[in-house]
Protein backbone atom coordinates (compact mmCIF):
# COMPACT_ATOMS: atom_id res chain seq x y z
CA UNK A 1 0.00 0.00 0.00
CA UNK A 2 1.67 3.16 -0.78
CA UNK A 3 2.05 5.43 1.62
CA UNK A 4 0.27 9.00 2.06
CA UNK A 5 1.12 12.13 0.09
CA UNK A 6 2.69 14.62 2.06
CA UNK A 7 1.90 17.21 -0.15
CA UNK A 8 -1.75 18.79 0.77
CA UNK A 9 -4.72 17.79 -1.76
CA UNK A 10 -4.54 20.11 -4.68
CA UNK A 11 -0.89 21.11 -4.59
CA UNK A 12 2.04 20.63 -6.08
CA UNK A 13 5.55 22.20 -7.18
CA UNK A 14 6.41 24.33 -10.02
CA UNK A 15 9.53 23.82 -9.04
CA UNK A 16 11.94 23.45 -5.73
CA UNK A 17 11.01 26.91 -4.66
CA UNK A 18 7.80 27.32 -5.24
CA UNK A 19 4.59 25.18 -4.15
CA UNK A 20 1.28 26.14 -5.83
CA UNK A 21 -2.11 25.24 -6.45
CA UNK A 22 -2.45 22.56 -9.25
CA UNK A 23 -5.02 25.21 -10.19
CA UNK A 24 -2.76 27.84 -10.16
CA UNK A 25 0.03 25.76 -12.05
CA UNK A 26 -2.33 24.98 -14.75
CA UNK A 27 -2.84 28.00 -15.55
CA UNK A 28 0.12 29.52 -15.99
CA UNK A 29 1.47 26.36 -18.33
CA UNK A 30 -1.61 27.32 -20.54
CA UNK A 31 -0.66 30.91 -20.40
CA UNK A 32 3.17 29.93 -21.32
CA UNK A 33 1.70 27.57 -24.11
CA UNK A 34 -0.71 30.19 -25.65
CA UNK A 35 2.59 33.00 -25.07
CA UNK A 36 4.85 29.97 -27.40
CA UNK A 37 1.91 30.24 -30.12
CA UNK A 38 2.40 34.02 -30.39
CA UNK A 39 6.19 34.41 -30.82
CA UNK A 40 7.65 35.19 -34.01
CA UNK A 41 11.10 33.90 -32.78
CA UNK A 42 9.23 30.46 -32.57
CA UNK A 43 7.82 30.54 -36.05
CA UNK A 44 11.14 32.01 -37.82
CA UNK A 45 8.84 35.01 -38.26
CA UNK A 46 9.38 39.00 -38.37
CA UNK A 47 6.32 40.74 -38.04
CA UNK A 48 7.06 44.33 -36.09
CA UNK A 49 8.97 45.30 -32.73
CA UNK A 50 6.39 45.02 -30.20
CA UNK A 51 4.57 42.36 -31.71
CA UNK A 52 5.12 39.81 -29.19
CA UNK A 53 5.17 42.17 -26.13
CA UNK A 54 1.36 43.32 -26.94
CA UNK A 55 0.24 39.25 -27.92
CA UNK A 56 1.43 38.91 -23.91
CA UNK A 57 -0.24 42.03 -22.81
CA UNK A 58 -3.18 40.92 -24.62
CA UNK A 59 -2.88 37.56 -22.53
CA UNK A 60 -2.66 39.54 -19.35
CA UNK A 61 -5.22 41.63 -20.31
CA UNK A 62 -7.55 38.44 -20.32
CA UNK A 63 -6.34 36.62 -16.88
CA UNK A 64 -6.81 40.13 -14.98
CA UNK A 65 -10.38 40.20 -16.56
CA UNK A 66 -11.15 36.80 -15.48
CA UNK A 67 -9.54 37.64 -11.80
CA UNK A 68 -11.52 40.97 -11.26
CA UNK A 69 -14.73 38.50 -12.26
CA UNK A 70 -14.01 36.49 -9.01
CA UNK A 71 -12.89 39.45 -7.14
CA UNK A 72 -16.46 40.89 -7.95
CA UNK A 73 -18.29 37.67 -7.04
CA UNK A 74 -16.08 37.23 -3.49
CA UNK A 75 -15.33 34.18 -4.74
CA UNK A 76 -11.65 34.02 -3.32
CA UNK A 77 -10.65 30.01 -3.73
CA UNK A 78 -11.10 30.96 -7.11
CA UNK A 79 -9.49 34.18 -7.51
CA UNK A 80 -6.65 32.37 -5.38
CA UNK A 81 -5.60 29.78 -8.27
CA UNK A 82 -6.02 32.35 -10.80
CA UNK A 83 -3.48 34.84 -8.89
CA UNK A 84 -0.60 32.45 -8.80
CA UNK A 85 -1.29 31.28 -12.21
CA UNK A 86 -0.91 35.16 -13.48
CA UNK A 87 1.93 36.07 -11.05
CA UNK A 88 3.81 33.26 -12.22
CA UNK A 89 3.30 34.22 -16.06
CA UNK A 90 3.96 37.83 -15.40
CA UNK A 91 7.23 37.16 -14.43
CA UNK A 92 8.31 34.37 -16.86
CA UNK A 93 7.18 36.51 -19.53
CA UNK A 94 8.27 40.17 -19.33
CA UNK A 95 8.53 41.20 -22.76
CA UNK A 96 5.08 42.82 -22.06
CA UNK A 97 6.75 45.76 -19.80
CA UNK A 98 8.76 46.80 -22.68
CA UNK A 99 6.12 47.58 -25.58
CA UNK A 100 6.41 51.06 -26.69
CA UNK A 101 3.04 52.24 -24.56
CA UNK A 102 4.46 52.85 -20.87
CA UNK A 103 1.28 54.18 -19.37
CA UNK A 104 -0.82 50.90 -20.30
CA UNK A 105 1.97 49.15 -18.31
CA UNK A 106 2.02 51.39 -15.64
CA UNK A 107 -1.81 50.36 -15.30
CA UNK A 108 -1.77 47.30 -16.35
CA UNK A 109 0.50 46.42 -13.23
CA UNK A 110 -1.42 48.62 -11.14
CA UNK A 111 -4.83 46.84 -11.58
CA UNK A 112 -2.47 43.51 -11.24
CA UNK A 113 -1.75 45.59 -7.73
CA UNK A 114 -4.89 46.26 -6.36
CA UNK A 115 -6.58 42.89 -7.62
CA UNK A 116 -4.04 40.86 -5.64
CA UNK A 117 -4.01 42.61 -2.79
CA UNK A 118 -7.89 42.67 -2.84
CA UNK A 119 -7.82 38.97 -2.72
CA UNK A 120 -5.84 38.92 0.67
CA UNK A 121 -8.07 41.47 1.93
CA UNK A 122 -10.71 38.88 1.18
CA UNK A 123 -9.59 35.95 2.53
CA UNK A 124 -8.32 38.05 5.82
CA UNK A 125 -11.84 39.23 6.09
CA UNK A 126 -12.79 35.40 5.84
CA UNK A 127 -10.02 34.38 8.60
CA UNK A 128 -8.66 32.01 5.63
CA UNK A 129 -5.46 34.19 5.22
CA UNK A 130 -2.91 31.56 6.53
CA UNK A 131 -1.11 28.44 5.94
CA UNK A 132 -4.12 26.16 6.98
CA UNK A 133 -6.52 27.48 4.41
CA UNK A 134 -3.66 28.11 1.65
CA UNK A 135 -0.38 25.83 1.93
CA UNK A 136 1.15 27.84 -0.83
CA UNK A 137 0.82 31.65 0.30
CA UNK A 138 3.62 31.93 1.06
CA UNK A 139 5.20 31.23 -1.74
CA UNK A 140 2.37 33.26 -3.64
CA UNK A 141 3.72 36.33 -1.84
CA UNK A 142 7.23 35.75 -2.85
CA UNK A 143 5.84 35.95 -6.17
CA UNK A 144 3.94 38.85 -6.00
CA UNK A 145 7.13 40.21 -4.29
CA UNK A 146 9.27 39.05 -7.08
CA UNK A 147 6.86 40.53 -9.50
CA UNK A 148 6.72 43.91 -7.87
CA UNK A 149 10.68 44.12 -7.63
CA UNK A 150 10.46 43.67 -11.58
CA UNK A 151 8.01 46.34 -12.13
CA UNK A 152 9.77 49.20 -10.18
CA UNK A 153 12.72 48.88 -12.38
CA UNK A 154 10.59 49.74 -14.92
CA UNK A 155 9.24 52.96 -13.02
CA UNK A 156 6.01 51.57 -11.69
CA UNK A 157 4.91 52.09 -8.00
CA UNK A 158 4.18 48.82 -6.32
CA UNK A 159 2.72 49.09 -3.11
CA UNK A 160 1.31 45.73 -3.30
CA UNK A 161 5.13 44.27 -2.98
CA UNK A 162 5.48 45.77 0.25
CA UNK A 163 2.10 44.68 1.36
CA UNK A 164 3.13 41.11 0.15
CA UNK A 165 6.30 41.47 2.43
CA UNK A 166 4.43 42.53 5.26
CA UNK A 167 1.75 39.48 5.67
CA UNK A 168 4.72 37.11 4.94
CA UNK A 169 6.61 38.62 8.00
CA UNK A 170 4.18 38.56 9.80
CA UNK A 171 2.92 35.13 9.47
CA UNK A 172 5.71 33.43 8.44
CA UNK A 173 8.87 34.60 10.76
CA UNK A 174 8.43 32.35 13.85
CA UNK A 175 8.47 29.18 11.26
CA UNK A 176 10.21 26.43 13.62
CA UNK A 177 12.50 23.54 12.42
CA UNK A 178 9.49 21.22 12.30
CA UNK A 179 7.63 23.28 9.78
CA UNK A 180 10.98 23.67 6.95
CA UNK A 181 11.55 19.84 7.62
CA UNK A 182 8.03 19.26 6.62
CA UNK A 183 8.05 21.71 3.88
CA UNK A 184 11.51 19.67 2.63
CA UNK A 185 9.94 16.54 2.76
CA UNK A 186 7.27 17.62 0.70
CA UNK A 187 9.43 19.00 -1.77
CA UNK A 188 11.82 15.43 -1.72
CA UNK A 189 8.58 13.43 -2.38
CA UNK A 190 7.37 15.94 -5.50
CA UNK A 191 11.08 15.64 -7.04
CA UNK A 192 11.33 11.89 -6.39
CA UNK A 193 8.57 11.41 -8.69
CA UNK A 194 9.74 13.28 -11.35
CA UNK A 195 10.26 11.33 -14.26
CA UNK A 196 11.33 13.84 -17.07
CA UNK A 197 15.47 13.36 -16.14
CA UNK A 198 16.42 16.39 -18.01
CA UNK A 199 14.05 17.96 -15.74
CA UNK A 200 15.02 16.55 -12.58
CA UNK A 201 18.53 17.63 -13.14
CA UNK A 202 17.66 20.90 -13.89
CA UNK A 203 15.47 20.80 -10.90
CA UNK A 204 18.63 19.77 -8.24
CA UNK A 205 20.49 22.38 -7.47
CA UNK A 206 17.47 24.05 -5.76
CA UNK A 207 16.91 21.13 -3.91
CA UNK A 208 19.99 21.45 -2.63
CA UNK A 209 19.23 25.05 -1.39
CA UNK A 210 16.41 24.30 0.62
CA UNK A 211 18.25 21.56 2.74
CA UNK A 212 19.78 23.79 5.57
CA UNK A 213 16.72 25.28 7.21
CA UNK A 214 18.33 27.71 9.60
CA UNK A 215 20.18 29.38 6.27
CA UNK A 216 16.69 29.53 4.47
CA UNK A 217 15.52 31.27 8.21
CA UNK A 218 17.77 33.50 8.04
CA UNK A 219 17.69 34.67 4.50
CA UNK A 220 13.85 34.30 3.60
CA UNK A 221 12.96 37.28 1.20
CA UNK A 222 10.58 39.04 3.34
CA UNK A 223 12.80 39.40 6.52
CA UNK A 224 14.38 43.04 5.05
CA UNK A 225 12.81 45.92 3.27
CA UNK A 226 9.55 47.91 3.37
CA UNK A 227 6.65 47.34 4.50
CA UNK A 228 3.12 48.58 3.73
CA UNK A 229 0.28 47.09 6.07
CA UNK A 230 -2.48 45.87 3.67
CA UNK A 231 -5.81 47.28 6.24
CA UNK A 232 -4.25 51.31 5.17
CA UNK A 233 -5.50 52.99 2.59
CA UNK A 234 -4.16 53.72 -0.96
CA UNK A 235 -5.44 54.95 -3.95
CA UNK A 236 -3.34 52.07 -5.92
CA UNK A 237 -5.32 49.43 -3.79
CA UNK A 238 -8.43 50.82 -4.16
CA UNK A 239 -9.04 48.00 -6.67
CA UNK A 240 -12.51 49.57 -8.09
CA UNK A 241 -11.52 52.91 -8.99
CA UNK A 242 -8.29 51.69 -10.34
CA UNK A 243 -10.17 48.95 -12.26
CA UNK A 244 -12.04 51.57 -13.63
CA UNK A 245 -9.37 53.68 -14.94
CA UNK A 246 -7.48 50.56 -16.47
CA UNK A 247 -10.27 49.73 -18.27
CA UNK A 248 -11.24 52.97 -19.48
CA UNK A 249 -7.31 53.29 -20.92
CA UNK A 250 -7.98 49.68 -23.04
CA UNK A 251 -10.92 51.16 -24.46
CA UNK A 252 -8.90 53.15 -26.87
CA UNK A 253 -6.43 50.35 -27.15
CA UNK A 254 -6.47 48.09 -30.48
CA UNK A 255 -7.75 44.95 -30.07
CA UNK A 256 -5.36 43.11 -32.74
CA UNK A 257 -2.12 43.47 -33.85
CA UNK A 258 -1.08 46.27 -36.50
CA UNK A 259 -0.21 43.49 -38.88
CA UNK A 260 -1.87 39.77 -39.50
CA UNK A 261 -4.96 38.55 -38.73
CA UNK A 262 -4.50 37.99 -34.87
CA UNK A 263 -2.37 37.53 -31.82
CA UNK A 264 -1.99 34.01 -32.23
CA UNK A 265 0.71 32.85 -34.61
CA UNK A 266 -0.15 29.18 -34.39
CA UNK A 267 -3.80 30.37 -35.98
CA UNK A 268 -2.58 31.44 -39.06
CA UNK A 269 -2.60 30.07 -42.44
CA UNK A 270 0.62 29.68 -44.18
CA UNK A 271 -0.42 31.89 -47.01
CA UNK A 272 -0.89 34.60 -43.67
CA UNK A 273 2.55 33.46 -42.21
CA UNK A 274 4.75 34.17 -45.70
CA UNK A 275 5.39 37.63 -45.96
CA UNK A 276 6.77 37.54 -42.36
CA UNK A 277 8.60 34.49 -42.23
CA UNK A 278 12.51 35.25 -42.74
CA UNK A 279 13.14 32.71 -45.45
CA UNK A 280 11.02 34.68 -47.58
CA UNK A 281 11.72 38.13 -46.69
CA UNK A 282 13.00 40.27 -50.03
CA UNK A 283 11.38 37.84 -52.61
CA UNK A 284 10.12 40.25 -55.31
CA UNK A 285 7.24 38.16 -55.67
CA UNK A 286 5.45 38.92 -52.01
CA UNK A 287 2.38 40.78 -51.62
CA UNK A 288 4.08 43.76 -50.29
CA UNK A 289 0.62 45.08 -49.23
CA UNK A 290 0.76 42.28 -46.52
CA UNK A 291 3.41 44.79 -44.47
Amino acid sequence: MAAASLIPEGYTFLNPETLITTGGKALADDLRKKADGRDPDAFDMYIYNDFFGYAVMDLVDTTLLSLHGKVVKKKYDEAYSILEGLTIFMDFEGQWTQIDDGDRVKLTNKAYGALAVAVLKGLKKENRLDKASFPSLECLLESMSVVAEMMEGCGCKCVYGKVARNIARRLFTDKSEADFALEQKQREEWFNALTDMEEKEAMAPGMNDRADWKKAKAEAWFVKGAVFDEDKRNSDLSYTPVWKEYRDYLQDVPSGPMRGPCWDISEWEEFEKKPFQFKFMGDDNDDEDMF
